[in-house]
């Protein structure tokens, strides 16, 4: 006989010779301990019917193998429910990070002067204007330099703080609708 050569592998089994011979399938209406060497019938064992005489004695009442868990609709749709609510909160975190990038950009290229004639500066002042439109006049700028051509455009500033807080609103009222209510502070 050998011994175990990994005894703390959770894999390892015996070899074949030394598992015992498997007991018989289970027949219905038959008790499962009789006729096993050493077991009289109606013996009190552990797992095994009371112990009743010959001619009282009812077949076990095994339990029906259990049902495979059925879900229902209502947790899948939720769960459903609650991946669309945070990929669209994933989504709102990536457009506000790109639309602050772009008005961080604006910023500094209005600040360092940069031509607005070149094609570049003039696309990114085109579509950041679009978005930035609600809050021009809102502070009137500030320019620097002998030429005036650097400015410090304090509406971008205000632009970027009123849609950081709108982003953050609008994902934490999302975050309210997938989460549970709290418990009510007495």
């Amino acid at each position: 006989m050998q011994s175990n050569p990994n005894p703390n592998d959770p894999n390892y089994m015996p070899p074949i010779e030394q598992i015992p011979p498997a007991a018989p399938p289970y027949q219905p209406g038959q008790p499962g301990y009789q006729n096993q060497p050493g077991v009289p019938p109606y013996q009190n064992q552990p797992g095994a019917p009371y112990a009743t005489p010959p001619n009282q004695y009812r077949a076990p009442q095994y339990a029906a193998p259990p049902t495979p868990y059925a879900q229902s609709a209502a947790p899948q749709k939720k769960q459903a429910r609650k991946y669309g609510v945070a990929k669209v909160m994933d989504y709102l975190q990536w457009v506000l990070l790109a639309l602050e990038l772009l008005f961080l950009l604006r910023f500094v290229l209005k600040l360092i002067g940069a031509d607005p004639t070149n094609q570049f500066a003039a696309a990114l002042y085109t579509f950041t204007g679009f978005f930035l439109a609600p809050f021009e006049g809102i502070v009137p700028s500030t320019t620097l330099g002998a030429n005036g051509n650097a400015v410090i455009e304090w509406s971008t500033l205000v632009g970027m703080a009123v849609y950081a807080l709108l982003f953050y609103l609008v994902r934490y009222l999302l975050r309210i609708t997938i989460s549970r209510p709290r418990e009510p502070i007495a």
